[in-house]
């Protein structure tokens, strides 16, 4: 299992928005044998989308927002 850096790390490098970087990230399940980290994505530190990171394999799993 990947930890909270390693999701953030991960997440960062899917970020394409200059000013945008990736914050903290929080473990979710999902379901009862998936586990994602949220990683929100944040300008100027205001919440601007989400990427989702897989806990197991650090697999980008998409995401929400701008």
């Amino acid at each position: 299992m990947i930890n909270e850096e390693e999701a953030q790390v991960i997440a960062s490098r899917y970020i394409e928005e200059k000013e945008a970087v990736a914050g903290i990230p929080r473990l979710k399940e999902v379901r009862a044998d998936l586990l994602i980290y949220i990683v929100p994505v944040l300008v100027n530190d205001i919440p601007k989308g989400e990427i989702h990171i897989h806990s197991e394999t650090g697999e980008n799993l998409g995401g929400a927002g701008c």
